[in-house]
């Protein structure tokens, strides 16, 4: 039969109108967004969470799904994000993991028993950034002088007040503050506090603006009595030394030894197992980009992102992990 040409050209842009949707038109379609939890601006947190979506998000078209870096108060707000199903990743340090799953302070009569590890990250350590000035060289020389303990929920605010009567202050000895250790070096050379306690990994932010103004700081070392009592009691902490190197502006007075903490890229039950395998697999498996996105990241080793032991590790994480030969 003859198809007239008018007819004919009618006949093929309906055939092409017919045909599913194009790729160009499939990777228009808008990507689900998982956020991660970490901590303020300045923080080590932020930065390890911004390392996970520059590296993940590579890959987020082919994937369908995009990382987002959220700030937060810190530790507890990311636990209770995640927890709550306000977040789908978060980053915490390992013993308010432990204290989350078990239901203790903060966490008492709402124990976290949903969360799931997905890779161990760096260590974070007590940092005490006082001002020479202060007269502050040990931590019992904070006795009645200004320190900043950090906003409520932070991992610095939680740890503070036991960390100062393990060293023999009261509570009554110290005046503290509560703000954000991102507004702690701004604080310090204002003459507002004396001295301000973070737990961080380092370099750091807050450390390098704060020894970046006229008014000198130096960095309080703890006392081996103390670090002795508190690795002898509780496994998950740790003696460090802080890298000075970093540090250039920072006045200089020996070994500065302090208390480290992992820190752990965790999830909740409720995540997809293949969403939480690609994150993983992605991060491994370009595991010298993501350690070359920040110095905190420098040291850590395959083997210690697939060693968590204090909350389970999720199915996603686990079967990454297994299928690498980093667990049994």
């Amino acid at each position: 039969m003859h198809v007239c040409r008018p007819a004919a050209r009618f006949l093929a842009l309906l055939a092409v109108a017919s045909l599913p949707l194009a790729p160009s038109r499939l990777l228009a379609a808008p990507l689900q967004s998982f956020s991660i939890s970490s901590g303020t601006t300045t923080s080590s947190y932020y930065a390890a969470a911004s390392a996970t979506a520059k590296v993940f998000n590579r890959k987020s078209a082919a994937y369908g799904m995009k990382l987002a870096n959220v700030a937060s108060a810190g530790s507890v707000a990311n636990i209770d994000a995640v927890a709550e199903g306000r977040a789908s990743f978060g980053i915490a340090e390992t013993e308010l993991l432990k204290r989350a799953a078990q239901g203790v302070r903060p966490w008492e009569g709402k124990a976290r028993g949903g969360l799931r590890a997905v890779m161990g990250l760096y260590p974070a350590t007590v940092t005490i950034v006082a001002a020479v000035d202060s007269g502050i060289k040990r931590v019992p020389d904070l006795k009645g002088k200004r320190l900043n303990v950090g906003a409520p929920g932070s991992i610095d605010n939680t740890y503070a007040s036991a960390l100062l009567q393990m060293s023999g202050l009261n509570p009554g000895d110290v005046i503290t503050a509560q703000h954000s250790t991102a507004l702690a070096p701004e604080l310090l050379q204002k003459g507002d506090i004396d001295a301000y306690l973070c737990i961080v990994g380092h370099p750091n932010l807050t450390v390098l603006e704060a020894s970046s103004g006229k008014r000198k700081v130096l960095l309080v070392p703890l006392d081996d009595t103390l670090i002795k009592q508190v690795t002898l009691n509780n496994p998950l902490l740790a003696p460090v030394v802080i890298p000075m190197r970093f540090y250039p502006n920072v006045r200089e007075t020996g070994i500065v030894q302090s208390l480290g903490v992992r820190n752990v890229l965790f999830t909740s039950s409720d995540q997809s197992d293949e969403s939480v395998y690609r994150v993983v697999r992605e991060i491994l498996t370009n595991f010298d980009l993501f350690r070359r996105q920040h110095p905190i990241l420098q040291d850590l080793t395959p083997e210690q992102a697939a060693r968590i032991t204090v909350i389970p590790l999720h199915p996603g994480a686990a079967r990454y992990f297994k299928e690498s030969g980093l667990i049994p």
